[in-house]
């Protein structure tokens, strides 16, 4: 059981943590916010604020026992070895309209007594009285991380100040201990968990010695033989939430500035299980070291690739790295949610041919949608660090840091894929469990506020690949006719002198795909280098070079096998090349991106509420807010409706289960050619008339005689019947899985508006 401690910080004053940029010309130094804006003390600043506590505690007489070095190498580890505790970033307890405000200030020239210059600057902050809430967790929780815990309790209630200008008036705060969880002894009912802790830390640290602190490292041990995971092929949808920003270095750190990736790498989720699974298992054990090897090293379970998911309305659209067979116009391109000129097969055409421009990748990531092939890009955001020399309590020279992370809230969706046997193994293991959420720690700096994820596994085999989305029959209907290959994640190829593919050609397709002799027709392909790092042995691992996904190439088949097709499968579910067990090699035969986009009808994948953001708990999703908008254009609020529309909507609410067009079909709707709107409708058998089966019954048209009015629904209630109709109109172009629920916000705003006064309720 882990050890997690809740702390609230209470500013008594006006606070400065800065972003280390400004907002425009108004502003020079703004606060440190988070992506939806609330303002955030991030972990890493935490971390160094009670570390400074702590030595400054150590420095005091009953303290100087405790070696310094060796105590804040305990509590917040070092170069050679990781701390055992994490410390989130802390945010509101309770958000404010105004939690911010400016103020300007000007450098005085302290020979001159008067204000230097060009040295007015403003500064945005924070207003006193408002409390952020962090907190501090260790996965331990023994008498000596108990013991560590009493420390920082301690070193928290010494901080007084935090922030720029603490000497100055600002930033001036008390941070108490509001929370404990998985603290194995009881404490008295009158005391708190504060008072608890302090005590211990006088019986332990002043008066007495704390416990050692107990380090487990996995052992390792040499196993003879290797065996491989025997059954059925497994697929697990794997769902992750960010939590925190993330930062997963793209390259070798460059000086002090360190850039994400957009997307999570497959070794990095292997990393992570690996970790759970050393921390559970007796590695000393020889079964279990080789199922370890199995699982990890050997291939036993192919990791994913976890790239960005598109969020609309609790629905998840995954993303693939464009094709770079996939053309826009250069001139009008595709970007974003515009579809400018349209996109284009490179196979099919070399120039525009709306304006004649030439045609360039469409680049970034394709949202996998029924709709216009739209593009995607991750939100990103910079943020700068510094590091503050302990005993002179300002700046080192030359220690500026800065990250460009991912932001906080967003989901990243990929396919992790094993066969049954393996996958038991995995979740016993690791301790993972379908359909829970898990908390995974990721990437640069996860013990400092970076890099807190929310996972969701769940198993996927009778659905469609997550990437793909089509079954390969109805992708590849002709093994005569040209066949695409797409490159879904970076490919290693490796002949057999070691050398590695910088481009699609003959020879290695051949060996790879196992298909028979091909013919390259066209070809796209980039490369780029792949570096990484053994963060155990603290030196680079060997550097590769891959073909980068995206890249496609079409080509035919010169002498195809009769089980082709159960080739191609096993191709698409295994990949081709090296480290495919950290994702690479992921391939597609003619994938629906370029010319069946309209049979993406499977693509959203629902969100359990579990795996919602916090801020969407209680709020209305984006679908049904813009549908509420559309319907109060076409049915205001202010024009009351008739009571006989109560009938059509208990109706539609009846019939909330068909399709749109299905009911204008039954309206006999017809709509015109150019604007799209409802023109006529004839509803003469469909409200307000008898069934004609119940005429008969009843003894025909003679027996039930003529009506004596005409039917409301084709004379006074004509006219919002037209409007009813283009809203059904309007629903038939969202994504089908929003259907029932948009005829039912519509039935539910019909029966609102009607005007209870004539015909009761």
């Amino acid at each position: 059981m882990s050890l997690k401690l809740t702390f609230d910080i209470t500013f008594l004053s006006d606070y400065h943590v800065g972003a280390g940029y400004g907002k425009g010309f108004g502003l020079d130094s703004a606060l440190l916010r988070e992506a939806d804006g609330r303002p955030v003390l991030r972990g890493s600043a935490l971390a160094g604020l009670l570390r400074d506590s702590t030595y400054r505690l150590l420095k005091l007489p009953p303290m100087q026992k405790h070696p310094p070095e060796k105590t804040l190498e305990r509590l917040f580890g070092t170069s050679r070895q990781a701390k055992r505790w994490y410390v989130a970033s802390a945010h509101p307890a309770t958000l404010q309209a105004r939690d911010a405000h400016r103020v300007q200030r000007v450098r005085i020239d302290p020979r001159m007594r008067r204000a230097e210059p060009r040295k007015l600057f403003s500064q945005e902050e924070g207003r006193a009285g408002q409390v952020f809430r962090f907190t501090v967790t260790c996965p331990y929780s023994d008498e000596s991380a108990l013991d560590e815990a009493a420390l920082l309790v301690a070193a928290a209630r010494y901080t007084r100040q935090l922030g720029r200008s603490r000497r100055r008036g600002l930033g001036e705060c008390v941070i108490h201990l509001t929370d404990v969880a998985g603290v194995t002894p009881e404490k008295p009912a009158d005391k708190s968990w504060e008072d608890w802790f302090l005590e211990r830390f006088n019986q332990k640290w002043l008066q007495g010695e704390p416990a050692a602190a107990s380090r487990t490292s996995p052992a390792w041990t040499d196993v003879e033989a290797i065996h491989a995971f025997s059954g059925n092929p497994v697929r697990v949808r794997v769902i992750v939430r960010l939590d925190e920003p993330l930062l997963i270095a793209e390259r070798a750190p460059a000086g002090n500035q360190f850039d994400t990736r957009s997307f999570i790498p497959g070794g990095t989720v292997l990393g992570v299980l690996a970790n759970l699974a050393a921390q559970r298992c007796d590695l000393t054990n020889p079964d279990e070291y080789r199922d370890f090897i199995t699982l990890f090293l050997r291939g036993g379970v192919t990791f994913p690739v976890l790239y960005p998911a598109y969020e609309y309305s609790n629905f998840l659209y995954p993303t693939i790295p464009s094709p770079l067979g996939l053309l826009t116009c250069s001139v009008v391109p595709l970007e974003g949610e515009s579809e400018g000129h349209g996109t284009f097969m490179a196979v099919d055409l070399k120039e525009c041919p709306e304006c004649g421009s030439k045609l360039e990748p469409v680049g970034g990531l394709t949202i996998l949608r029924r709709q216009a092939p739209f593009t995607y890009t991750p939100g990103r955001s910079s943020e700068l660090h510094i590091q503050i020399e302990a005993k002179t309590q300002r700046v080192e020279k030359g220690q500026l840091y800065g990250y460009t992370v991912l932001d906080a809230g967003q989901y990243f969706v990929g396919e992790l894929i094993s066969t049954e046997a393996a996958w038991k193994r995995l979740q016993t293991m690791t301790g993972i469990v379908e359909k829970t959420p898990l908390i995974w720690r990721l990437g640069k700096a996860r013990r400092r506020g970076y890099g807190k994820v929310t996972a969701w596994l769940e198993r996927c085999d009778d659905k469609e690949a997550v990437w793909i989305q089509l079954p390969l029959t109805e992708r590849v209907t002709s093994i005569t006719d040209p066949l695409s290959l797409t490159l879904l994640t970076d490919t290693i190829i490796s002949n057999h002198w070691g050398q590695q593919a910088i481009g699609f050609a003959e020879d290695w397709l051949a060996d790879a795909l196992r298909l028979g002799a091909v013919h390259i027709v066209d070809a796209y392909a980039r490369t780029r280098v792949v570096d990484s790092f053994n963060a155990t042995l603290g030196l680079p691992r060997w550097r590769d070079t891959a073909l980068t996904a995206g890249s496609v190439v079409w080509f035919t088949l010169l002498d195809p096998p009769d089980d082709w097709q159960e080739r191609m499968e096993q191709l698409e579910r295994d990949g081709i090349g090296l480290r495919r067990n950290e994702g690479y090699g992921r391939i597609a035969f003619n994938h629906p991106v370029y010319d069946g986009r309209e049979k993406f009808t499977e693509s959203a994948i629902r969100l359990e509420e579990a795996m919602y953001r916090k801020d969407q708990r209680g709020r209305k999703d984006a679908f049904t807010k813009q549908w509420e908008e559309k319907l109060e254009e076409l049915l205001p609020s202010g024009k009351r409706l008739k009571p006989p529309f109560v009938a059509l909507a208990r109706w539609l609410h009846a019939h909330s289960d068909q399709a749109p067009a299905e009911i204008l079909e039954f309206f006999n709707a017809r709509f015109q050619d150019d604007n799209g709107k409802c023109e006529s409708l004839n509803l003469q058998q469909v409200f307000g008339e008898p069934n004609d089966v119940l005429i008969e019954v009843i003894g025909g048209k003679a027996e039930y005689g003529a009506r004596s009015k005409d039917n409301f629904f084709t004379s006074e209630g004509e006219n919002v019947m037209l409007k009813i109709c283009n809203a059904l109109k309007e629903l038939e172009s969202e994504e089908q899985h929003h259907w029932s629920e948009g005829i039912e916000i519509l039935a539910n705003r019909i029966a609102a508006l009607i005007d209870n006064q004539e015909g009761g309720k």
